[in-house]
């Protein structure tokens, strides 16, 4: 395995880093908020992504693809940021970043090895409910659904490549679209 999708692999698994947002106080003091800190962190990020296609700048990690299009490292940071600041509800934004972040890459290594497809849908559903059910955020059948909603939204965005949108943004907007909906439309299923 190349260093380049060895370093691809190591950042997908590490960057639900990015979800401890959650963690830290809305007001940081001296005027500073963490909505300002984490705009300001996502605007550097674009803007060195900006200058890196402008210049031809090539980074680690980068597919070849990679070079004159936005990278997935900045897809998947647009996905999280839609998340934190569209949706705002971290029941819908955890379990659907942990599994791009972490299924996505177990997807790759199945397609390699010629694994049965069944796997990381398995294992992205069972993910999701993990962490949906640890976080006490719905109730079981509402769990259990939102679930099977997203693993379906995942499996279906995953298959096909589209030339200038990588599966990092996909895997992201398009479960928790999905979920908002239908939070919206059947509730957490627990008691007020």
């Amino acid at each position: 395995m190349d260093r380049n999708a060895v370093f691809r692999r190591t950042f997908h698994i590490i960057s639900p880093v990015f979800l401890s947002y959650y963690l830290i106080p809305e007001q940081l003091g001296g005027g500073i908020t963490r909505t300002g800190l984490s705009i300001l962190f996502v605007g550097t990020a674009l803007c060195i992504e900006l200058a890196r296609i402008s210049l031809g700048i090539p980074l680690l990690g980068l597919r070849s693809y990679e070079g004159q299009r936005v990278s997935a490292y900045a897809q998947g940071l647009l996905g999280l940021t839609f998340g934190l600041f569209v949706i705002r509800n971290p029941s819908i934004v955890v379990p659907v970043f942990l599994g791009m972040a972490w299924i996505d890459p177990f997807a790759a290594l199945c397609r390699r090895r010629g694994w049965n497809r069944i796997l990381p849908t398995a294992a992205y559903l069972g993910l999701f409910l993990g962490t949906e059910l640890a976080m006490q955020s719905f109730a079981l059948p509402n769990a259990l659904l939102f679930a099977l909603a997203a693993t379906a939204t995942a499996v279906i965005l995953e298959g096909p490549k589209f030339k200038d949108f990588d599966d990092d943004l996909l895997l992201q907007i398009g479960p928790m679209i999905v979920l908002y909906i239908l939070l919206a439309w059947v509730g957490t299923g627990r008691p007020a």
